[in-house]
C-alpha cells in the first residue's frame, strides 16, 4: 500500500512531468481567444457555454500533457544538467507509467475531439503525432527545432480556428505576434541550456554559431514585432489591447539592452522568466479587444 507521503510526492511529480500551470495557462488562453478573437458569436458569454469549445479545449490539454510527457522522455538527460532537481523529482514516476499515461492521454484526447467533428480528430491525430516526431528527431536539429517548438506551442489555437472556422488576416497577424515571442522565448531557453544542449550534442543557435549570433536573432525577431505591431495598429483596431502592445515592445527594447548588457546565467533565467510573463499577460489581455479606448 502506498503511504500518504508517498501518493503526495507522485501527485506533485505528475504535475511537474505534464507542467500543470502551463496547461492551466493554454485552458485560459483558449477560452478568452475563443471569445474575443475567433468566434462569431454576439457575446463571449455565449461562447464560454459552448458544450464543442470545452469539448476541443479538453481534448488540447489532454493532447499537450502527453506532449510534455514524450519530451521530457527524450530529454531526461540534457534535463538532468539543465534543470536537475525538477527531472529527479519526476523520476518518482517509472518509465512504465509515463508511457502508459502518454498513450491514454493521447488516446482520449482523440476520442474526446472525435466527438465534436471528424475534422477535429484529424487535427488532433495529425498534432499528436507532430509532437511525438518532434521530440524524438527535429529538435536536436538546428532551426528546426526552434520554429519546431514555436509553432507546436501555437497549433493548439488554430484548433479553435478549426472549430469555428474562422480564418481572417487580422487572426493571423496577431498570431504572428505570438509566434515571435515565443520565439524569442525559445531562444533564451537555448541560452539558458546551453550546457546540458552541448554535453548531448542538441543542434541549437548558441551552441553551433554562438551566443552572439542568437542575441544578434533575438534583437531581429524584437525588430519584427515592432513591424507586426505597426500592422495591427494601422489596419485593424486594437481597441484597448494597444496599451498590451506598447508595454510589451517598452519591455521587449529593455530585453534585448539587458540581454546584450550582460549575460550572467541568473539575468538571463529572469529574461527568460520575463517573456513568459509578457505572453500570459497578451492572453490575460485578450478582453482589451472589444473595449474601446
Amino acid at each position: 500500500m502506498p503511504t500518504r507521503k508517498g501518493i503526495i510526492l507522485k501527485s506533485i511529480s505528475l504535475l511537474s512531468l505534464v507542467r500543470g500551470q502551463n496547461l492551466m495557462v493554454l485552458v485560459i488562453a483558449q477560452l478568452l481567444s475563443a471569445a474575443f478573437i475567433f468566434s462569431s458569436a454576439i457575446s463571449p458569454r455565449e461562447t464560454i457555454l459552448d458544450i464543442n469549445l470545452w469539448l476541443i479545449v479538453c481534448a488540447t490539454m489532454l493532447s499537450v500533457a502527453a506532449g510534455y510527457i514524450i519530451n521530457a522522455f527524450f530529454d531526461q538527460e540534457k534535463d538532468l544538467i539543465n534543470r536537475p532537481q525538477k527531472t529527479l523529482l519526476e523520476t518518482n514516476i517509472s518509465i512504465r507509467s509515463k508511457m502508459i499515461g502518454y498513450i491514454f492521454l493521447n488516446g482520449t484526447a482523440v476520442l474526446v475531439a472525435s466527438s465534436v467533428s471528424q475534422r477535429s480528430a484529424l487535427f488532433f491525430c495529425a498534432y499528436i503525432a507532430s509532437m511525438a516526431f518532434y521530440s524524438a528527431f527535429l529538435k536536436r536539429y538546428l532551426f528546426i527545432g526552434n520554429i519546431g517548438s514555436a509553432l507546436l506551442t501555437v497549433l493548439p489555437f488554430f484548433a479553435i480556428t478549426v472549430y469555428f472556422k474562422n480564418f481572417s488576416v487580422e487572426m493571423f497577424t496577431l498570431a504572428s505576434y505570438l509566434l515571435l515571442l515565443i520565439s524569442i522565448k525559445e531562444l533564451l531557453k537555448d541560452l539558458c541550456n546551453i550546457k546540458g544542449d552541448l554535453s548531448n550534442n542538441y543542434k541549437t543557435i548558441p551552441t553551433v554559431y554562438g551566443e552572439n549570433r542568437a542575441k544578434r536573432l533575438i534583437s531581429l525577431l524584437v525588430v519584427f514585432c515592432f513591424g507586426v505591431f505597426l500592422l495591427l495598429y494601422f489596419f485593424f483596431s486594437l481597441q484597448s489591447m494597444v496599451y498590451y502592445f506598447l508595454a510589451s515592445l517598452c519591455f521587449l527594447v529593455f530585453l534585448t539592452v539587458l540581454l546584450w548588457v550582460s549575460s550572467k546565467p541568473k539575468q538571463l533565467v529572469l529574461l527568460l522568466f520575463g517573456i513568459k510573463a509578457l505572453i500570459v499577460l497578451g492572453i490575460i489581455c485578450l478582453p482589451l479587444l472589444k473595449i474601446p479606448i
